[in-house]
């Protein structure tokens, strides 16, 4: 992707993030809906809403990976919102329309559908109240929901590139091979049941967890169980908010590799269902960009350590700085950590031999008889399996949309970590970042 159509692009959809449905469309049941901050009003009478979508790639664009434009409307009929977006790329031969979005919000309740990059998914959600309260803060809330997501290969994700070489030798004619990073073949459909416990503020749950089932039956390639647990508690010192958090991952040993666990955020299912991020082109797909989920460790959003279960911990204390006219800033240090059995499954592009105790490292070299020549070297893995990182995160906010620079100072591994900012030494300490917008749609923690 060129600079000046980078440039171009982010002038563009920066004025529109806020607005932008594909941007946090969350399948799973606890999220069915977009969580839209700002509508567009086309009809106060009959409470019709209005909001462009904009995104780019190179699989829905044209060759040199524009744009993929649609809408979406909301309108109010009796008890319900309903809400419908279509998407269409700019190259016909990229599939009309793009994507699909339709959901029905009934009292909090939702069922929504959603098709895009042959990602398909179903969730109904509804929340339950366990106690009677004068005032909803101190209510007992309970939200649960399943939803179905089945989709077909890794087609449509951004691909890496490695060097395929034989093993008779240290250095031969190599071939340079593209492959969807953390991605298995075949058809992927399972069955997700979402569940999250909480008092007061919906964005904010005190225990959230989730079962996946991969269904061989319902036609899927891949029958497998995956499993996660996560606690909250938040409070307050002063003028300072502060929250822990406790959680777990599990999945089987045939779970296929984007069903299983990313050490630095979400796993690779929540990122592709984002159409900014992991696919061919994609606006965010080539910046530190993190997606909150799994263990947390943005430190290691470079190499992306792919596990089948680990135990997380981590906690973060900031302070918040609001002014009259809705804007908001804020300024936290966090620390986390987490246990992973084993040998990671993948680090970086490579996906390990069976024991986890090789890692190759690749090196392309000039090019030779229409091929790529490259050497590639065999050492000694060693990956302590106690990983932690700690640091800064730096917020700024209008209303209900925040973007956070995360700056992880300090790595436990710094080998598997972010490359420093000024390409010094990749030292314990050392400047890295990553990027991450969020929306509140039911207001931010603590407010």
């Amino acid at each position: 992707m060129q600079s000046p159509r980078v440039i171009g692009l982010l002038a563009c959809i920066c004025p529109l993030l806020p607005l932008s449905a594909h941007a946090q469309w969350d399948l799973r049941a606890k999220a069915a809906l977009p969580a839209l901050p700002y509508w567009l009003t086309l009809d106060r009478e009959r409470e019709i809403d209005f909001v462009p979508l904009l995104w780019t790639n190179e699989i829905d664009g044209d060759d040199s990976g524009c744009c993929v434009l649609g809408a979406a409307i909301r309108q109010r009929l009796g008890p319900a919102y309903v809400w419908l977006g279509l998407a269409f790329g700019t190259d016909p031969d990229g599939g009309t329309p793009a994507a699909i979005e339709t959901a029905v919000e009934i009292d909090g309740g939702t069922v929504a559908f959603r098709r895009l990059h042959g990602r398909n998914a179903f969730s109904i959600r509804y929340p339950l109240y366990m106690s009677e309260a004068a005032h909803p803060g101190e209510l007992d809330r309970v939200s649960v929901g399943v939803s179905a997501i089945w989709t077909y290969d890794g087609t449509y994700a951004d691909s890496v590139p490695y060097f395929d070489c034989p093993s008779e030798a240290p250095s031969l004619p190599c071939s340079e091979v593209k492959a969807p990073y953390a991605w298995s073949t075949g058809r992927d459909h399972a069955l997700v049941a979402e569940g999250a416990w909480g008092r007061g503020e919906w964005s904010a749950p005190r225990l959230e967890g989730s079962l996946v089932m991969g269904l061989k039956a319902a036609g899927g390639d891949h029958g497998y169980l995956r499993a996660e647990l996560t606690s909250r508690v938040a409070g307050r010192v002063g003028q300072a908010a502060w929250t822990t958090w406790l959680g777990g991952g599990w999945s089987s040993e045939d779970a296929p590799q984007q069903r299983r666990f990313l050490l630095h955020g979400a796993d690779p299912i929540t990122r592709w269902l984002n159409p900014y991020l992991d696919a061919e082109g994609a606006l965010l797909a080539d910046i530190p960009y993190f997606v909150p989920g799994g263990a947390n460790l943005r430190a290691y959003e470079a190499t992306r350590p792919l596990v089948k279960g680990y135990l997380g911990a981590g906690g973060e204390i900031g302070r918040e700085i609001e002014t009259n006219i809705g804007v908001w800033g804020r300024v936290a240090a966090f620390a986390e950590a987490a246990w992973t059995p084993g040998i990671p499954d993948r680090l970086g592009p490579e996906e390990l031999n069976e024991d986890g105790s090789l890692l190759f490292d690749w090196e392309e070299l000039p090019a030779g008889e229409g091929k790529p020549l490259g050497q590639f070297r065999a050492r000694s893995l060693e990956v302590d399996e106690i990983w932690a990182d700690a640091g800064l995160a730096l917020s700024a906010g209008y209303d209900k949309l925040a973007v956070t620079l995360s700056l992880p100072l300090w790595a436990s591994d710094p080998a598997f970590a972010g490359e420093p900012i000024g390409d010094r030494a990749n030292k314990a300490f050392a400047l890295r970042w990553a990027l991450s917008v969020a929306f509140y749609p039911h207001g931010r923690p603590g407010e």
